[in-house]
């Protein structure tokens, strides 16, 4: 242990903020302690020299609004909400001093765990933790091979829109493998639990979402609810098959009633085992890739699946994009 945390690449005066209400300053400090023992021992195992600092926070989204980016126009980062769950733990992207960073902001609720590690809830709160520092590794051996990707507008709406769910999608299958080995045993089927109404109910809220925009006629908004609906799916998908990937597992033997599912479904399934086999191809070159074509394949299926699920981008002569909305297949 001790050799472990001499050679980590997390710097010893690293900024950690712990804010909340705690019992006594030395709760909060035990805390403290025990994120950065955390740190410091995945940080032995990956380069984390990237990590800008860490906060734990009683108010999450107030952390995040806190968080200076650094890159110029780049928001404030927002946590994911939506009827299948809520985001309370994030890498956020920063620019210090030229050089790429991410800082990690948590959720106290996640974190206090760690000062039992007798308690419940203690391998849950390591977990979280070390999917975030994965997300420290992976998004700096991204800006080191995408050179200004992060902090740039990309203009073009159809690229940027396929662009941003390819990213998503991997950011998530990447973390999620790298550090599965310090997962929970209920992990697999609590994301199972999770997407099985994401992929019954995935067709009929895209439906309704077409219908409304009979009625209020905006385009725009339109369009980013079956982006959300659709791409979503993914993303989410891309925890569990990250983690699956990362135990050497299948989803058959970890996730055997979605499998089940997705395999029922007539337009859905080609997709599904694409994107698995896209993604274990773009790991199997973490380290080595070369210009953001790499996201490449992962945009074409993004573009197949928004158009089966009735959204197509038509570019127009003049310039812009012609956004239309057919009826969505069935199962």
């Amino acid at each position: 242990m001790e050799a472990m945390l001499k050679r980590s690449t997390v710097r010893d005066d690293l900024p950690l903020l712990v804010s909340g209400s705690f019992p006594s300053e030395q709760a909060a400090r035990d805390l403290a302690n025990n994120v950065m023992a955390i740190a410091k021992l995945f940080g032995s195992i990956f380069d984390l020299t990237a990590l800008d600092g860490i906060t734990v926070a009683d108010d999450y989204n107030e952390a995040l609004q806190g968080i200076e980016r650094g890159y110029l126009g780049m928001n404030a980062p927002t946590a994911t909400r939506d009827e299948f769950g809520a985001g309370q733990a994030m890498a956020v992207p920063v620019l210090r001093n030229g050089k790429h960073k991410s800082h990690v902001v948590v959720n106290s609720l996640l974190a206090r765990p760690l000062v039992d590690p007798e308690g419940p809830y203690y391998q849950f709160a390591v977990h979280t933790l070390c999917h975030e520092f994965a997300h420290v590794y992976d998004h700096m051996l991204r800006s080191e091979a995408l050179s200004g990707l992060y902090g740039s507008q990309i203009t073009d709406l159809r690229e940027a829109t396929l662009t941003h769910l390819s990213m998503a999608a991997w950011d998530e299958y990447a973390a999620s493998r790298l550090s599965a080995p310090w997962g929970t045993t209920s992990y697999c089927s609590e994301w199972e639990q999770s997407l099985i109404p994401m992929l019954d109910t995935i067709l009929v809220r895209a439906e309704a979402a077409k219908k409304e925009f009979v009625v209020h006629r905006n385009a725009e908004q339109t369009m980013f609810e079956l982006r959300e609906i659709f791409g979503s799916f993914l993303i989410r998908s891309a925890y569990l098959v990250g983690h699956i990937d990362g135990i050497e597992s299948s989803i058959e033997a970890e996730a055997p009633t979605l499998a089940k599912n997705l395999d029922g479904t007539t337009w859905l399934k080609d997709i599904w085992n694409r994107f698995l086999k896209i993604l274990c191809d773009m790991f199997a070159k973490i380290g080595s890739w070369v210009g953001v074509e790499t996201y490449g394949p992962l945009n074409e299926l993004f573009e197949t699946l928004l158009r089966k699920g009735g959204l197509q981008l038509l570019k127009l002569p003049q310039g812009g994009y012609y956004a239309g909305f057919v009826k969505t297949p069935s199962l």
